[in-house]
This record gives C-alpha cells, structure tokens and sequence, in this order.
C-alpha cells in the first residue's frame, strides 16, 4: 500500500482546526500520517491537535515553529513528509474537511490513471455566518469551483494530492513566495508537460468563516503588496498573474455559473463589486511596486 501523507499549516486555528483533523484521521486508509506545521500558534491550536491526536489510530506529527509566513511552514511539512517515505501528499488548509473515503477514491483514481501526477480537489464552501458579505464569498468561492474535470489554461486552482514524483519535478513550494504562492507547482508543472485532473468524485469542505468586505481587502492588499515576490522569481510571473486576473477567468462565464447568476443577482453584484475593489488596490500595489524597483535601479545605477 502506497503511503500518504496529509500536512497543513496551522496558524491560531483552535476554533476550526478539530474537524479538519477528526477528518483526516477517520479516512479510511491504512498507510496514512498527518503532519502539522504549526506557524508559532499563541492560542490553544498545538493543545487541541495534541488532545485529538492521543487517541487517534493515525499517527501525527506536529512540527512547532517560530511564527513566520505560511510558505515556510509547509516547505516543512513537506520536508517531514519526504523524511516519512511518502509517495502521495495531500496538501490542505486547516479551515477545510475532508469528504468520507478521500484518501482512498484519490488513490484508485491515481492507479486506474497512471498518466496523472495531481488531483485538483474541488472545495464546497460553506460559512456559518449570515452577514452578506460572508454569503458572498462562500457564492464566489463555489462559482470559481463550479468547473469539469479538465484544467482550463487559466485555471487558479492548486492542486492538493500529488505523487511525491511530480510535485518533486515542480520544484515545489518556494517559502520565499507570500502571495499566491500555492498555485506555482501546479502551473510550473502544466508548462512542463504534466497532466493533472480536478477529482469530480469527491471533495473537501472549507469553511469561509465570517468575512466583511474590509476583512478581504485588507488580506489581498498584503498578498498584493508582496506579490513582485513571486512574480520575479517564477518564469513569465507578470503573464500568469495577468492571464488569470479575476475578470479573465474563464469558469466565470461558463453557462453553468450564468445560471447562478440569474438565481442570485445580489450575490453576483457583491462578487462583483469586490473583485472592483480587489483590481483597483491590486493594479495599486503592483505600480507601488514597479516604482519601487524603478527607484532601486537608480539608486544601483548612483552607487
């Protein structure tokens, strides 16, 4: 039997961080470890993982580390994973819950298609709250995940189960990268040739929590601001980025998601209207960012 290894980072997650991790564990598969980055937690997060963990069949590792940002956390979690012979890795958030027999659906998936190196696992969103905006995220969310099988080219989604082979070839994670650096392996991995299929015959929930409109735009204004970071250091950074901005994202417009629409008009504003918002303080950020470079390069050209 092939050995998985599911890891995620943890960061302050005591509320959300129980069914992620009761899910994990009642997978129905017998090669399986969890490991846990834990991002310099200051509330009972590492507690509650320790509690849970004791009586689990399921072995858990938790990695402690000082509180930094999220791309070193699961650069060592993946470490730990290879450390653990893994073959397979599920790559998650710690907001998400697993659905019944994941693991092992994934994994007949990958023997019946041998040709695949990642699985795309399609997210249901959900929130408890039912202030607007929360609504309207939880909409969007399942809109950008209302998609077939197949990848489009300027698909955002990162793939979450890869062999170990193929994520390897990628390169990885880069724990330099802050924003949006979770999609780089699946996109280096596209252009290099390799084929990875969204696994319509399962899921994982992931819970939006409560979101305001300041709440997003306060988050993807620092996600902006850093975003050069990524950019410059993967090939053709600008394009991708632009390819997939939000209003050139094809699943947008696919006949399935115009029907939402039409049943849901004041979701589809408020969609609307934040992805305004996001595009003018990203366009902000990345001309903030072009002038600071541009200010570098004068200040190199004086030295």
């Amino acid at each position: 039997m092939d050995k998985v290894v599911i890891l995620f980072s943890t960061y302050n997650n005591e509320r959300t961080i129980e069914p992620c991790l009761r899910s994990c564990m009642g997978q129905n598969y017998k090669d399986l470890h969890i490991v846990i980055a834990d991002d310099g937690s200051d509330d009972r997060t590492v507690e509650v993982i320790r509690t849970l963990s004791a009586g689990s069949s399921v072995p858990v590792t938790i990695l402690e580390l000082p509180h930094g940002e999220r791309g070193v956390a699961r650069v060592k979690a993946v470490e730990e994973a290879q450390q653990l012979g893994a073959e397979y890795i599920l790559v998650l958030d710690s907001d998400m819950i697993l659905a019944e027999h994941l693991i092992q659906q994934s994994i007949d998936f990958f023997d019946d298609h041998q040709d695949i190196g990642a699985l795309v696992i399609p997210e249901e969103a959900y929130s408890e709250a039912d202030n607007f905006f929360s609504k309207v995220k939880v909409f969007e969310r399942n809109v950008i995940n209302n998609a077939g099988e197949s990848l489009g080219k300027r698909s955002i989604e990162a793939a979450r189960f890869w062999r170990m082979g193929a994520y390897e070839s990628t390169g990885g994670f880069n724990a330099e990268q802050i924003a949006f650096e979770e999609i780089q392996p699946t996109l280096r991995y596209i252009e290099a040739g390799g084929v990875i299929r969204r696994a319509v015959f399962t899921r994982v929930y992931h819970d939006e929590k409560q979101v305001y409109l300041q709440d997003v735009l306060r988050k993807k204004a620092y996600y902006f601001s850093v975003m050069d970071r990524t950019m410059s250091s993967e090939e053709g950074g600008l394009r991708k980025a632009l390819e997939r901005w939000y209003f050139f994202r094809p699943v947008l417009y696919t006949w399935g998601n115009v029907k939402r629409y039409i049943r849901h008009p004041l979701l589809t504003a408020g969609m609307l209207w934040m992805y305004i918002c996001l595009t003018v303080i990203g366009v902000a950020a990345v001309l903030k960012g072009g002038n600071r470079h541009s200010g570098d390069l004068a200040k190199a050209d004086k030295a």
